[in-house]
């Protein structure tokens, strides 16, 4: 079924005449439904349909359905079912929108309410304004929504209508859905403003949905060809890619239908430069690579082809969801996509260009330019600001703009202009004033800035020379005002005194205090004042205070010179008076000048001064607003820990945690009334307690709280530390006693209970040997000999020993470590193999083990070379329990086995022994003697005899051997015994025999020795008898 549908049309309904205009399909499984009269699901619809486990088709036509309206789709237990969507006789697609009764704008939504649209299709949303009110209007429509999606796919999301009273005008906002659209449903809002003409009835948010259906172009049938994406990513996660780097994706591509085709994958979202596709290559020929175009498959087959997504140099940072469309040579029409989400990474570059186009200034201003280049993918708002380089503060700095936008791959200029300010700094003459400022950039989001900005320098010329007639004429004007100094102190008549200001430090007292009332005056001309008089009296004469009389004939009085300041104005502040007792005062201040001493030159009273009687309010009780712990739950292993290793990279250091403990914070209000504070705390089982600490409050904080406690209005102590530091599950409680009750607690709080987890115990969780079986020869094999090429070298075994390895958990809490060797026959005496730890890897393990989440030793050696079978057990002792091992392990049966003996040489007279020796005796000329060596090789216990004589040898050695002068038969034998094998021998024959003279001769010859002859005619040689047993 490959019937083209337009989708963006809605219908409010279905009626019978719409059934008979559908295709077959869709009629009779309306019909159906029809019959059913109840909702159905996805899975009845394509049993119906007798499409089996292919629900594509079946979800296809419903969603065909309910675009035009026909179904409604409803929601049971999690699942989707559908149902016919009967139409009303009185429904109908425009809605008439009334923002708020009596307001001027209306608004006709068409189609209103929830729209239906398929991915990858248009629709448009018609809105009529109507202008209700009494006046023209600017009206703005725009589309509002808080993801930005819905306006993105509107081609024009602002419009803006001029409207005359009581007329309307229709907008049309064109939407455009890209394929690749997440199905779901979208909220939008249609805003409408006016802010000229009715900004007190604007803006209006009308609420709008829009639902997106999958996209439905062709029916899928089962001969389609199918292809997936590896690896998957979504709108959530999208795979991160930096600008210039590639990201393969694999294609893969099944052929269902039943004859070949050919496969291409194309991208029609982003630009060519941005994808690759590379397809599997063949042979042409025998030989021949070539570069296919395509992917080649047989029916039924599956092939992978590789896309690389590389994002330009230049691409902006942000989110790319590019298409992936699959093409059939055999159905050119066939359109299967499927979606890349992609996310381009921020680079961030910045640059910073300083230049200068007027530096060298007199009256005028500096002119600079500041060139900024965003070379990087993102959009960068960053604020200009200009400070100067010393603490001059000479000149007045205007940025333009001061703060500017850039987009990726742009740049601008800033005009900076420097002007001084203090015209008096400039210099007189001689060299300039060189003013250095320098720029500082600040990124609004934080982003990366350039790291280094070049400084400006303004120079300022020094003043020209006709400017010292200024200076001139300053110096006639001083000296004219030192002529009026000069009359106005010698000739011009005194000032009388007059008192400036007269009051009371505070108009209202309270008697609780114990204060007097204080007064401030100020008295101008001091130096005119003969004599300054007090006095004072309650306003309802029931209390008088007693005058005071301050004589100034000979300079400010002693008693005034703490209080009052001789300037140009005497000013005295804070002077005490005797009125202390509760009512209200008003005090009088009179002045008499040195010229006239009888009659007051001025005179001055204050306002009426309150002392308030005293009302007995009781003390504020201390209270206790919040007490708990630094966290609910602590590890021992952090309490307790030493830094006794190096941890792995990212691990937490248990060296933070030495000495620490339980942490308290506490808060108290009114801490000035606080006497004692009382902390205690146990263990809710009873097995531990925690000493009790008090804080003698009486003198104010104590010492040991004042690095932790803060004391204003409230007293905050945070980090407090305990004794608590065994596992275990705790409770504290804080008393705290106030001044006015010490024997009684004001109050008193308990924590929630704090627990401290239990130290990790380290465990073995692996420990074997090297190997089960070793050889006593190769142990204590030594470079005595050259090998062939290839074979092991025996040298690799000198000084070598029985190894083991371990690998042990939470090796921090590791104290000692313990090796207990044991020989099976209990003969070998084995001292125990001990390792500290509680300082750091022991030196001895420094090149066998390392140390992360555990402790990995390799190949560490025992020092047993001698044969036999072995048991070892490893023991764990920790820091906090030395008495009893945290964990021991034991391998048996490791075996050495001994060296077997060997004969390595026998030799007579330097050369290897043969199965037997003949030698001649020609008259009485026979060798008397023959040296006979030899050399054993084995264990310790060899026993090497040398039969019949000597009898028991060394395992190495010669001797001479005598030879008898008659016929004779000896067999030396060399004998090797041991425990590990059976006896061992090597055997030589020495035949002694008389050599016959040659039959017709007339002389004898002697024959060279060694070289045999028959002693009868008739009997063979000794050379020629054959072989026999020893």
């Amino acid at each position: 079924m490959t019937a083209q549908r337009q989708t963006n049309q809605r219908a409010n309904g279905l009626k019978m005449a719409d059934v008979e205009a559908l295709p077959d399909s869709e009629r009779q499984l309306v019909l159906w439904m029809l019959e059913t009269a109840a909702a159905v699901s996805l899975s009845e619809v394509s049993a119906y349909l007798d499409l089996g486990k292919n629900k594509v088709v079946a979800s296809t036509i419903l969603d065909y359905l309910l675009q035009r309206g026909f179904l409604q789709l409803l929601e049971s237990g999690g699942q989707p079912r559908y149902k016919i969507a009967f139409r009303h006789p009185d429904s109908s697609p425009d809605t008439i929108t009334q923002i708020s009764p009596g307001q001027p704008l209306a608004l006709i939504v068409n189609p209103s309410g929830a729209q239906t649209v398929v991915a990858g299709s248009k629709f448009e949303l018609c809105v009529t304004v109507i202008n209700k009110g009494n006046q023209s209007a600017l009206i703005d429509l725009s589309l509002d929504d808080s993801t930005y999606t819905v306006r993105q796919w509107c081609s024009e999301p602002n419009k803006r209508l001029a409207l005359n009273s009581n007329s309307s005008s229709e907008v049309i906002f064109e939407f455009l859905v890209p394929i690749q659209t997440l199905i779901g449903t979208y909220n939008y809002n249609i805003k409408v403003d006016a802010p000229q003409h009715y900004p007190e009835d604007t803006p209006i948010l009308h609420p709008q949905r829009l639902q997106v259906l999958p996209p439905v172009e062709t029916a899928i049938r089962v001969s389609d060809p199918t292809f997936t994406l590896q690896p998957v990513t979504t709108s959530q996660t999208p795979t991160p890619v930096r600008p210039g780097d590639s990201f393969s994706v694999n294609v893969s591509v099944y052929n269902r239908s039943d004859r070949v085709d050919r496969f291409r994958i194309t991208c029609p979202d982003i630009p060519e430069n941005w994808y690759k596709v590379i397809y599997p290559q063949g042979l042409e020929q025998i030989g021949m690579l070539i570069a296919p175009d395509a992917l080649d498959l047989n029916p039924g087959a599956r092939g992978d082809i590789l896309l690389l997504l590389t994002p330009g140099l230049n691409a902006v940072a942000g989110n790319y969801f590019p298409s992936v469309r699959l093409h059939s040579a055999n159905n050119p029409n066939l359109a299967l996509m499927d979606v890349v989400y992609l996310q381009v990474l921020p680079v961030y570059a910045l640059n910073a260009e300083f230049l200068i186009l007027r530096s060298r200034v007199r009256n005028q201003e500096g002119i600079f330019h500041l060139k900024l280049n965003n070379s990087g993918n993102t959009t960068r708002e960053v604020l200009i600001r200009t400070q100067t380089a010393d603490d001059k503060e000479l000149c007045t700095y205007t940025v333009e703009p001061d703060a500017v936008r850039l987009l990726p791959n742009s740049s601008t200029n800033i005009d900076l202009r420097v002007k001084p300010n203090k015209w008096w700094r400039r210099p007189v003459y001689g060299a300039p004033e060189l003013i250095e400022f320098r720029v500082q950039l600040e990124d609004t989001q934080q982003l990366p800035l350039p790291d280094y900005i070049p400084q400006g320098t303004l120079i300022w010329e020094p003043r020209p020379w006709w400017q010292f007639l200024l200076l001139f004429i300053a110096g006639v004007g001083t000296l004219g005002a030192i002529a009026f100094l000069i009359w106005a102190t010698f000739f011009k008549p005194p000032a009388q005194p007059k008192i400036v200001e007269f009051a009371a430090d505070n108009n209202l007292y309270q008697e609780v205090n114990n204060d007097f009332i204080r007064l401030n005056w100020q008295v101008r001309n001091p130096r005119q004042i003969y004599l300054l008089k007090l006095t004072g009296q309650s306003t309802d004469g029931t209390a008088s205070v007693a005058p005071i009389v301050y004589d100034f004939s000979k300079g400010i009085p002693n008693e005034l010179k703490e209080s009052c300041s001789w300037r140009s104005v005497l000013i005295c502040q804070n002077m005490r008076t005797d009125a202390r007792l509760p009512g209200e005062y008003i005090f009088n201040l009179q002045v008499f000048s040195k010229s006239n001493q009888e009659v007051a030159a001025d005179a001055l009273k204050t306002n009426p001064i309150k002392i308030i009687p005293i009302k007995i309010i009781p003390l504020p009780i201390p209270k206790i607003l919040e007490f708990s712990s630094d966290q609910p739950i602590y590890e021992a292993a952090r309490l307790n820990a030493k830094p006794i290793i190096k941890v792995a990279p990212g691990k937490a250091n248990p060296g933070n945690y030495i000495n620490k403990s339980i942490l308290l914070n506490w808060q108290i209000s009114n801490p000035e009334q606080i006497n004692q504070l009382k902390l205690t705390g146990q263990s809710t089982d009873g097995t531990a307690s925690v000493a009790p600490i008090v804080y003698d409050f009486s003198k104010g904080i104590p010492n040991e709280l004042k690095e932790s406690c803060s004391w204003r209005s409230v007293l905050t102590c945070q980090n407090m530390r305990t004794d608590a530091r065994l596992p275990g599950e705790y409770i504290f409680n804080l008393q705290v006693f106030s001044k006015s009750n010490q024997e009684v607690a004001a109050d008193a709080l308990k924590t929630n209970p704090i627990k401290i987890i239990p130290l990790p115990i380290p465990k073995i969780l692996e420990f074997s040997s090297d190997q089960p079986i070793y050889e006593a020869a190769r142990l204590n094999a030594k470079p005595i000999i050259k090998v062939a090429p290839g074979k092991a070298n025996p040298s690799n075994y000198i000084n070598k020993s029985i190894l083991l390895n371990w690998q042990i958990s939470n090796p921090e809490q590791i104290n000692q470590l313990k090796i207990i060797a044991k020989a099976a026959d209990g003969t070998a005496n084995i001292p125990v193999a001990s390792y500290d730890l509680s300082q750091g890897i022991n030196r001895k393990l420094k090149q066998s083990c390392q140390v992360g989440d555990t402790l990995i030793c390799k190949n560490v050696p025992t020092g047993i070379k001698e044969a036999g079978n072995y048991t070892f057990e490893l023991i764990i002792l920790s820091p906090q329990g030395q008495a009893q091992p945290a964990d021991a392990k034991k391998i048996d049966n490791i075996q050495i086995k001994p060296q077997l003996p060997q004969i390595v040489e026998f030799k007579v007279n330097g050369k290897d022994a043969p199965a037997k020796y003949l030698f001649p005796i020609v008259g009485a000329k026979i060798a008397t003697n023959m040296n006979i060596s030899w050399k054993v090789e084995g264990g310790k216990d060899l026993k090497v005899e040398l039969l019949p004589a000597p009898g028991t040898v060394p395992v190495s050695g010669n001797i001479s051997y005598p030879l008898s002068d008659k016929p004779s038969i000896v067999t030396l034998t060399l004998q090797v015994k041991s425990s590990a094998s059976e006896p061992i021998t090597r055997a030589v024959t020495i035949e002694t025999f008389v050599l016959q003279p040659a039959p017709n001769s007339g002389a004898t010859s002697a024959p060279a020795v060694g070289a045999p002859t028959p002693a009868e005619p008739d009997l063979l040689s000794p050379v020629e008898l054959p072989p026999k047993f020893d």
